[in-house]
C-alpha cells in the first residue's frame, strides 16, 4: 500500500530527472560554440501510476502518481532543412569554386592597365607604322623587333598563366577525389557506432552531430542523396551510386583523359555522376573554360603571325624569313619572332626587293590593325582580343553574382537551422534555474518524508510515558 516511502520514491525520481536535465543543459552549454552541434532535450513522462488493489473501486480516489521518468535525451534537428542546406551546399561549391578560379584568369589578363596583350598588339601596330615611315632607320627595325618580342612574351606569360591554373585544377580535383574517400570512410566508421548504440535503444547524439557534419562537408564536394535505416545508420548515394552503404564506404579514384587529366571514377568502375557541386565545377573549369580561353588566345597569336608572315615571306617564291615562328597548337606560348631577324633586325622586309626606301609592304602589315582576320573575318585582332578578355569579364562576374547568391540563401537557411538546434545560453541559463528549483522542491520533499517517518518511527507512542 502506498504511504511514506512511495513519496520518497516519487521525490527521488524527481531528483534523478531534475539532475539529468541538469547535466544535460550543462552539456548543451559547454557546446554552445562547437561546430555541428545540435542542442539537446530531456523528455519527461509522467512515471506509471499506482492502482488500489480493490474489488470494489468505489469511494476510492482512483490512481496515484509515481513521479516522473525520463523517456529520452534527443537532439533538435530539423532534418528537411539539412536536406535544404546539403543542396545549397553543392550549388555554392560550384559557383565559388568557379569564382575563385576566374579572378586568378582575370590576373593573366591585366586589362586595361596598360600591360596587357591590348597594349603590346596596338604597341606591335604602331612600331610597323613608324617602320614604314622611315623604311631605311635601323633605329625603327630594333624599336619593331623588341616591340615583336614584347608581344610574344605577352602572348606566352597569358598562355603560360592558363596551363597552370589548368594543371593547378587538375591537382585539386586529386585532391578533392582523396577528401571524399576520407570523409565516406569517417562515415562509415560513424554509421557502426551509431548502430551500435541505437540497436541498445539508446540515442547516439553526439555521433549523429559528428556524421552531420561530415556530410555537411561531403555534400560542398559531391551532390549527395542521404537515406537514413531504421538501425541509425544512412546510406549516401552520389548519383545514384552508394558511396557509402552501413559500414562500408566505396572509394573513388581518378583515371587519366586523352589529355592526361584526373577524371573521378569509382575503383569499383563506372564514372562519377557529379551533377553541380565544387567538383564538378573543376571539371568544367579545367576541360571547358580554361582550355577555351586558351585555344581562342592560340587562334589570336596564330592568326596574327600568319598574316605578318604572308606579308613578309609572300609565296611563291618566299625567299624572305618569316617574320614569327610557333608550334601548331601551342600557338600562344611558343610564338616567337624568328631568331634570324632578332640578330639581325636589317633583315626584316619593308617594300619591294632592291628598293632600300620602299615601306610598302611595312604600311601593309600596319594596316593589318584594322583587318578583319578573325571570327569569319568579321573582328580585327583588337576586337578578338577583347572579346576574350571581354568574355572573362562576364564570366567572372556571373560567377561572383551566383556565389554571393548562393552565399545569401546558404546564410538564410543556417540561421533558421541555428534557431531550431543551435544553443541559446539564455535559454540554458533559465532551463538550469528551473531545473535547479525542481531539484531543491524534490530534496525538501524528501526532508519532509523524512521527518514524517522520523515521528513515525522514533517519535509514535511516547506521550505519556
Amino acid at each position: 500500500m502506498p504511504g511514506a516511502w512511495l513519496s520518497l520514491n516519487t521525490a527521488l525520481s524527481s531528483l534523478r530527472a531534475s539532475q539529468l536535465a541538469l547535466d544535460t543543459a550543462a552539456h548543451n552549454t559547454a557546446n554552445a560554440n562547437t561546430e555541428g552541434y545540435s542542442r539537446q532535450r530531456v523528455n519527461l513522462v509522467e512515471g506509471a501510476p499506482y492502482s488500489y488493489p480493490a474489488f470494489n473501486r468505489s469511494g476510492i480516489p482512483g490512481q496515484l502518481g509515481t513521479g516522473v521518468s525520463v523517456a529520452t535525451i534527443e537532439r533538435v534537428r530539423d532534418a528537411f532543412l539539412d536536406l535544404q542546406l546539403r543542396s545549397q551546399f553543392a550549388l555554392q561549391g560550384q559557383w565559388q569554386t568557379r569564382s575563385d578560379e576566374l579572378a586568378k584568369v582575370e590576373s593573366a589578363f591585366p586589362e586595361p592597365n596598360g600591360s596587357g596583350i591590348g597594349t603590346a598588339l596596338n604597341s606591335f601596330w604602331n612600331a610597323w607604322h613608324d617602320l614604314a615611315s622611315d623604311p631605311t632607320s635601323s633605329a625603327a627595325r630594333s624599336a619593331l623587333v623588341g616591340q615583336a618580342g614584347t608581344l610574344t612574351q605577352q602572348f606566352a606569360s597569358a598562355a603560360g598563366q592558363l596551363e597552370t591554373l589548368i594543371d593547378g585544377v587538375d591537382y585539386q580535383v586529386t585532391q578533392q577525389v582523396a577528401q571524399i574517400n576520407t570523409l565516406a570512410a569517417q562515415v562509415a566508421a560513424l554509421n557502426t557506432q551509431i548502430q551500435r548504440v541505437t540497436v541498445n535503444g539508446d540515442h547516439p547524439n553526439d555521433l549523429a552531430d559528428q556524421r552531420d557534419l561530415l556530410l555537411d562537408q561531403l555534400s560542398r564536394l559531391v551532390p549527395l542523396t542521404t537515406i537514413p535505416k531504421a538501425d541509425g545508420t544512412v546510406t549516401v548515394l552520389v548519383g545514384g551510386t552508394d558511396l557509402v552503404e552501413h559500414d562500408k564506404a566505396r572509394a573513388m579514384t581518378t583515371t587519366p583523359d586523352p589529355d592526361g587529366h584526373a577524371v573521378p571514377t569509382w575503383s569499383s568502375g563506372g564514372t562519377v555522376a557529379l551533377g553541380s557541386s565544387q567538383l564538378a565545377s573543376l571539371l568544367s573549369i579545367r576541360d571547358d573554360t580554361l582550355t577555351g580561353y586558351l585555344d581562342q588566345l592560340n587562334l589570336l597569336a596564330k592568326g596574327v603571325a600568319d598574316a605578318v608572315n604572308a606579308l613578309q615571306n609572300p609565296t611563291p617564291p618566299g625567299t624572305g624569313l618569316d617574320f614569327f615562328t610557333y608550334t601548331a597548337g601551342s600557338e600562344a606560348k611558343t610564338i616567337a619572332v624568328t631568331a634570324g631577324l632578332v640578330a639581325n633586325p636589317s633583315l626584316v622586309v619593308t617594300g619591294a626587293a632592291g628598293s632600300p626606301g620602299d615601306g610598302g609592304i611595312a604600311g601593309a602589315i600596319a594596316d593589318l590593325r584594322g583587318a578583319r582576320l578573325f571570327a569569319g573575318d568579321t573582328q580585327t585582332a583588337a576586337d578578338f582580343y577583347a572579346g576574350i578578355v571581354g568574355t572573362i569579364g562576364s564570366d567572372a562576374q556571373q560567377a561572383n553574382a551566383m556565389a554571393l547568391n548562393e552565399g545569401l540563401v546558404i546564410n538564410q537557411l543556417t540561421m533558421r537551422r541555428d534557431s531550431v538546434s543551435g544553443v541559446s545560453l539564455d535559454e540554458e541559463a533559465t532551463d538550469m534555474i528551473r531545473f535547479q528549483r525542481a531539484y531543491q522542491a524534490a530534496a525538501r520533499v524528501i526532508t519532509i518524508v523524512d521527518e514524517t517517518l522520523d515521528t513515525i518511527i522514533n517519535r509514535t507512542g511516547l506521550v505519556g510515558r
